[in-house]
């Protein structure tokens, strides 16, 4: 609904009034619009009417005025605007920010023109995601972190997509594929609404939007790639509501239609590309060599660089219907290419007239052999580097290892010599105490002796890892589902970490992957970083289990990639201190007491992985939670 300059002189006023506005929008609310997009701004009232727009506003459940959520500080150009109070207040407003190029041309959408809590959608996407929620599509976030609306995701513009170089990215905004010139769609006057002139189902399950039409009144009009299309012509404007409108339409055109999106290839494609041809000349060019004349070799270069142009145009175009957009820098370069290509012909032809080309042959030959024996002594010694800087590594490696060793052995060994010497003492003295004395000293002898479980028990455990060897390469591989196997080490850690006690109230969620039901070849080895993984989450988790309202959690996912499979495990245990973060798979590094662990299980569990498994292993802490992910290629 154009609000145009007719509209104006007819009703003689610049700006439409409240109960006009109210009027009009009552008009076309009759016929049942699926929503309505309301592009006049009414943070003020105007005339007479404000209650009975306000009254429209609070009964008009599909109506979305607008406002103008960004801005430049002390700049009274580009002032934020107000939506209609009571719209804002229901947050049904969208923002009409639109993202200009710096020649004045409209060629992105503007989805979000500002990001976080305080985001507001821009008006043409806040109504077409009404139209397709109730069309029955689903909003969700896509892996990338996009929008993503039924099966259709929008990429974010990046500052550097297509042709552009270092725009203004902010926000959240989208390339935009153009499917209207100004004013053609679908249009009627605010007469013609109040008059009754329009079909009675012109607006029926529409998006309709109002907004204004006019260049004296609402300088709201903008350049679209649909500027130009007239020859010999003052460019046309498009005006800020057919802005919106192009964009709904986009939005809803994508995921309905099926119509693709533009997309950018990225920055390493585009390398690809201009390199491509740029080859593909240069050697085309190089081929033509051949031709002696010198006027025939310049025609047939350029030529051929001009028919390669017009191929690459002609591809590029149908690259950029199917949604995808390659710059046209490549067709400039290949003019390049072919004159660089064509001066190098000329210029070796120069030179074989100019010198002799055996006592050249013989120098180069020369200079080469030289320069391949200063390579190979270059190559001699930074081998020979390596070589001493490998065992330096080596040697540093294994006195850090030793110097922990030794560390981890001195607590239980002293533990252990000063409980036996505690109980020799206890035991000489018997003879000499009375009965109930001796049986007290027995009693405690035996917890002494109790006591030394632990140290000893630790002292077996440091032997037997430094006795494993986790970069040895043999291997065993289980034939097993991979879901199975995981469930397997789960239930196997619980059963071993509980055996004699109570088990806690701890949540275990598994998400275990459908793709991985079937039998595939399993390394055995997987179980030693999964359980250690396992029993250090549940050390965490049973450090806080009385604490107030904590509860505590462990989530086990599975997933299957292309030549990958992944396992993740996260636990909310109160995450790992940022202090060893760094060096959390190195040996004897642990967030436990020194009764409790001898910080080898990570180090065996990362060597495991990477030398005999041949995958990864990751951490990621957030706050409280620590999330591990083992990736393990197939067999």
């Amino acid at each position: 609904v154009g609000i145009t300059e007719e509209d104006m002189r007819q009703l003689q006023v610049d700006t439409l009034e409240d109960k006009t506005l109210a009027t009009l929008i009552d008009r076309i609310k009759q016929q049942q619009p699926r929503v309505i997009g309301l592009d006049v701004v009414r943070d003020l009232p105007v005339g007479e009417g404000q209650e009975q727009l306000e009254e429209i506003f609070r009964h008009t459940s599909n109506l979305y005025g607008v406002g103008k959520f960004t801005g430049l500080e002390n700049d009274a150009y580009y002032q934020k605007i107000d939506p209609p109070p009571i719209l804002g207040t229901e947050k049904r407003v969208g923002d009409v920010s639109i993202m200009v190029d710096d020649d004045g041309v409209v060629r992105r959408g503007n989805f979000f023109p500002t990001t976080g809590e305080k985001g507001v959608p821009s008006l043409g996407l806040i109504l077409a995601h009404r139209y397709l929620v109730e069309n029955g599509y689903k909003e969700k976030t896509a892996p990338s972190g996009d929008l993503q609306l039924g099966e259709v995701v929008f990429p974010t513009f990046e500052a550097s997509d297509g042709g552009y170089l270092n725009a203004d990215a902010s926000g959240y905004q989208i390339l935009m594929n153009w499917y209207h010139p100004s004013q053609s769609l679908p249009q009627v006057s605010v007469t013609d609404v109040l008059s009754g002139n329009f079909p009675d189902d012109f607006f029926q399950d529409k998006i309709v939007l109002i907004g204004y039409y006019t260049i004296s009144v609402k300088k709201d009009i903008f350049y679209s790639p649909f500027s130009n299309k007239v020859k010999n012509q003052t460019p046309r404007g498009m005006f800020g509501v057919e802005i919106h409108a192009n964009l709904a339409d986009y939005v809803l055109s994508s995921v309905m239609d099926g119509k693709p999106l533009l997309k950018a290839v990225g920055e390493p494609i585009e390398a690809l590309n201009l390199t491509f041809w740029i080859l593909i000349t240069g050697i085309l060019v190089w081929l033509l060599k051949v031709i002696k004349p010198p006027l025939a070799l310049v025609g047939a270069g350029l030529t051929l660089a001009a028919i390669l142009g017009w191929f690459y145009g002609q591809l590029n175009y149908h690259i950029f219907i199917r949604g995808w957009w390659l710059p046209i820098f490549p067709r400039t370069a290949m003019i390049i290419t072919a004159i660089a290509t064509l001066f190098y012909i000329f210029r070796e032809r120069n030179l074989e007239h100019i010198e002799n080309l055996e006592l050249k042959i013989k120098e180069r030959t020369s200079e080469l052999e030289l320069a391949f024996r200063d390579l190979q002594h270059q190559k001699n010694q930074l081998l020979e580097q390596q070589t001493q800087l490998i065992e330096q590594e080596k040697l540093a490696f294994l006195g850090r290892l030793t110097a922990g060793f030794c560390h981890q052995f001195k607590n239980p060994f002293y533990a252990l010599k000063y409980s036996f010497q505690t109980i020799s003492n206890l035991l000489s003295d018997v003879e000499k105490l009375e009965t109930e004395e001796a049986r007290e000293n027995l009693k405690i002898t035996k917890e002494f002796l109790s006591s030394m479980d632990e140290p000893v028990d630790k002292l077996e455990l440091l032997f037997k890892l430094i006795l494993i060897s986790p970069t040895r390469k043999n291997i065993v591989w289980l034939e097993a589902k991979p879901n199975n196997f995981v469930s397997s080490i789960i239930a196997s850690c619980f059963r071993f970490k509980f055996l004699d006690k109570t088990r806690p109230n701890i949540k275990i969620e598994k998400e275990l992957d459908s793709a991985l039901e079937e039998k595939i070849l399993v390394p055995q080895q997987l179980e030693i970083p999964i359980f250690n993984i396992l029993d250090n989450a549940l050390d965490a988790l049973l450090n806080r289990i009385n604490e107030d309202d904590f509860a505590p959690f462990i989530q086990v996912k599975t997933r299957k990639l292309e030549n990958q499979w992944q396992i993740t495990i996260r636990d909310n245990g109160g995450g790992i201190p940022e202090s060893i973060q760094k060096s959390l798979f190195e040996p004897f590094v642990t967030t436990k007491p020194e009764t409790h662990g001898i910080g080898l299980g990570l180090w065996i569990s990362k060597e495991m992985i990477h030398q005999t498994i041949g995958g990864q292993i990751s951490v990621a802490v957030k706050e409280e939670w620590t999330k591990f992910t083992l990736t393990i290629p197939f067999k």
